[in-house]
């Protein structure tokens, strides 16, 4: 039995489709788009007119979001706490995985974890919620290094560059050419780099308008992570395509 009511059901979909536009939307476009009648629609642009949802542009009759719609999204922005909101699909990510996953934030020009899940098997790999790393350190801070703006990216490699293990990168020119690969793939996965024996995969968030700020990273030893690898990225991915989506995110991830 469908609990949804029909009417609201078609309102939204009427709103999610200006997502996908560029321009304004007229009743005939939303029609086809719909599969509605465009008396139905034109019923659903007037009711959602009246509530600030839609407005209408008296020069050509065409119509695009309201301000009411702006005002909820700046509520939601207000009230979004990151590891709240993504803790359920971490959880699932680490079910799923049965190793090690945790979510990285960018503060300034850090990345610091900010919430993380164990791994259930006696031997794993942990670290220690809140601590920072520089951006290019580890896989989850260069995947949010990988998709900042040029000049942001030669700040953070400006200063003496920190090894942490013989497989360290040492050059900006270095980490720049392992950034141009993460972009291009999508993800990063690395081994020995921050830790000897112990392989990341990670992925980006992307907010709303496109930027990255965050990323999710499963991590564990070599041995038991590198027979599921293929898996194990796919897994990633699409938790951090799952909450880049949540966020508002419509560009290619």
């Amino acid at each position: 039995m469908d609990n949804h009511l029909s009417s609201v059901k078609n309102s939204c979909k009427l709103m999610k489709a200006f997502l996908d536009s560029d321009k304004e939307l007229g009743v005939s476009e939303l029609s086809r788009q719909l599969q509605l009648s465009k008396g139905a629609v034109h019923k659903l642009l007037m009711t959602l007119e009246s509530e600030g949802f839609i407005k209408q542009n008296p020069a050509n009759k065409q119509y695009s979001l309201g301000y009411t719609l702006l005002e909820l999204g700046n509520k939601v922005l207000t009230n979004h706490n990151l590891a709240e909101f993504a803790k359920p699909l971490l959880q699932t990510l680490a079910d799923t995985t049965q190793e090690f996953v945790c979510l990285c934030a960018r503060d300034q020009y850090e990345a610091i974890y900010v919430d993380k899940i164990e791994s259930k098997h006696p031997i794993r790999f942990n670290v220690d919620a809140y601590r920072r790393f520089p951006l290019y350190a580890t896989s989850a801070a260069r995947s949010i290094l990988a998709f900042r703006d040029d000049r942001f990216i030669d700040h953070v490699l400006s200063e003496e560059i920190r090894t942490f293990t013989a497989y360290s990168m040492t050059t900006p020119e270095e980490i720049k050419e392992r950034l141009n690969r993460i972009r291009a793939n999508g993800y990063e996965v690395s081994s020995n780099m921050r830790n000897v024996g112990v392989t990341g995969i990670a992925a980006p968030i992307f907010d709303a308008d496109g930027t990255v700020n965050a990323s999710i990273s499963m991590i564990g030893p070599t041995d038991r992570v590198q027979p599921h690898l293929d898996a194990f990225i796919q897994h990633v991915v699409t938790t951090t395509k799952d909450i880049s989506n949540q966020l508002g995110f419509r560009g290619k991830s």
